[in-house]
């Protein structure tokens, strides 16, 4: 299973990202390390990650998980939901069950926190990953598009 990242990880974090970003597996300039690096502390405690290491040790792949909390309301006890996002997978390592071991700690993650739920938006590529890990379609939630 993917462990949870931790600031160790935060270099393979900034590195796939930017390597998901533009296609091209070079290493980040320093100020996109910097906004990630930014982003990532802002984010603690409401966001978690996670990396998949080859046996090598290298990263394959990451996913992370945005906390919602529910606002209490009297009687009705409080809730927790993750929304995934960022989900990918090094192109040498797709279709190799990354995605999936991915996909699987996030979920024993989210049901070890007593997540009421998991959601996600996903391109049309990883619908089968998705479906895999026993996602159905949702379309109960609306948007609206506040920048083009």
């Amino acid at each position: 299973m993917a462990p949870v990242a931790t600031d160790a990880d935060l270099a393979d974090l900034v590195r796939m990202r930017a390597h998901w970003s533009t296609g091209e597996p070079a290493e980040p300039d320093a100020a996109f390390a910097a906004d990630v690096a930014r982003w990532w502390g802002s984010e603690a405690g409401r966001r978690v990650a996670w990396v998949a290491r080859r046996p090598t040790g290298e990263a394959a792949g990451m996913a992370n998980a945005a906390i919602f909390e529910r606002m209490p309301r009297p009687g009705v006890p409080t809730a927790r939901w993750a929304y995934v996002a960022n989900v990918w997978v090094e192109p040498a390592d797709r279709r190799r069950g990354v995605g999936g071991l991915l996909m699987d700690a996030v979920v024993a993650w989210a049901r070890e926190a007593g997540m009421e739920r998991i959601v996600l938006n996903p391109s049309e590529i990883s619908l089968p990953l998705y479906r895999r890990a026993g996602f159905r379609p949702a379309d109960d939630l609306m948007r609206l598009d506040l920048r083009a």
